[in-house]
């Protein structure tokens, strides 16, 4: 970020939209995140979702002390309803989304903004990625440092860049052309990957950048949505399914890419659960793209649980003693310039990134075309 960047957005308002639902135990991590922010012009509108814990009197306190913070209250509908209200409420022409239980570097408002306000109106939105953090707010590990940029409908379908809903940004313009958060899930017993969704929906009509830095600070918990390994399995397969109903002209190979994509997810949460017939559907779609994955998938969850049962034999010949983690440090302390690790695996490969990329590419050619000849 340099000292030229800053006068050109250092005024423009940006609201930030907080669903928060008996979120009392993170809330006033999140909320402090968001007060350190480095770009001060904010419009910040927490949805209290019905929430029957201390999160309105942690609100309200905050609220005392910062002008800029409004609060809503709503019955309990779900997290996209909230952030559709959020959205609602606010004015600002940019508009950035942020999880009650995690949090932001202090420059990502900044950064974000710095990086999608330059552009021409055909790019909608930015995301950042993050770093996965613990309950104290400790980096664990880093999260995926995958990410494209441009048209990237293909490619994101099948990769998933931003991977959680707090670090995606967009323009007023986007919610205007395609609506906003798909409450359906939620009323279907599927929520959790509404954000996905959406991202899917702006990619449909947007160009997308990126700020490829662990900028958010995505917090693993209990009693996090993500938690519910069933219900973001099915969320997930619905919410790709419904992209490629809406997307017929998608290429046979990016189908089929998707869905092993999704099923590959599934089957990790379903293996996890012990829900065997589940798996075994999701393993059937993964094998109809690409038995050598299938194979592969099998061949490590043998081994995963050969490995913990000879975890479980030896501690109880050699019990371990329990250490606190060393070397941890907190998330505001990491310099986000340092680079995130890993993403790839046998599946999401070089190649197949490649490959996605060039049907990105002529897709965007083919548009351009087509308004030439308009």
């Amino acid at each position: 970020m340099t000292a030229m960047e800053m006068p050109t957005t250092s005024r423009i308002q940006v609201a930030v939209i907080i669903p928060a639902y008996n979120a009392s135990r993170y809330l006033a991590h999140t909320l402090q995140s968001v007060s350190n922010q480095t770009h001060k012009a904010l419009e910040i509108v927490i949805i209290d979702d019905g929430s029957t814990d201390d999160t309105v009197s942690i609100c309200r306190r905050f609220a005392a002390g910062d002008p800029r913070i409004r609060i809503l209250s709503t019955e309990n509908r779900g997290v996209a309803a909230a952030r559709n209200s959020g959205i609602k409420a606010s004015k600002s022409a940019y508009i950035a989304f942020l999880d009650a239980d995690d949090i932001w570097h202090p420059t990502y408002v900044e950064r974000m903004l710095a990086a999608l306000h330059p552009l021409p109106d055909a790019w909608g939105a930015v995301y950042a990625l993050h770093r996965f953090i613990d309950t104290e707010g400790y980096c664990t590990r880093s999260g995926s440092s995958l990410n494209a940029r441009d048209s990237i409908l293909n490619r994101h379908l099948v990769f998933r860049f931003v991977g959680n809903g707090s670090g995606f940004m967009v323009r007023r313009a986007v919610v205007d052309k395609i609506g906003g958060y798909d409450s359906s899930y939620a009323r279907k017993g599927i929520g959790g990957c509404e954000d996905f969704d959406f991202e899917l929906r702006t990619a449909e009509h947007f160009k997308i950048e990126t700020v490829p830095l662990g900028l958010v600070g995505y917090r693993s918990h209990s009693a996090a949505m993500s938690s519910d390994r069933s219900r973001m399995a099915r969320s997930l397969l619905a919410v790709t399914e419904r992209c490629i109903a809406r997307n017929p002209q998608l290429p046979a190979f990016v189908v089929s890419c998707a869905r092993a994509s999704a099923h590959l997810y599934a089957f990790s949460k379903f293996a996890a659960l012990k829900d065997w017939p589940s798996a075994a559907t999701s393993l059937k779609h993964i094998y109809h793209h690409s038995p050598m994955v299938a194979s592969g998938v099998l061949a490590r969850l043998i081994f995963t649980k050969s490995d913990r049962a000879a975890r479980r034999a030896l501690s109880k010949i050699w019990p371990a003693r329990e250490q606190k983690q060393k070397n941890l440090r907190k998330f505001e302390e990491i310099d986000p310039l340092l680079p995130l690790v890993g993403g790839w695996s046998r599946f999401r490969t070089k190649t197949l990134l490649s490959r996605l990329s060039e049907i990105d590419r002529s897709d965007e050619c083919a548009a351009a075309t087509s308004l030439q000849e308009a």
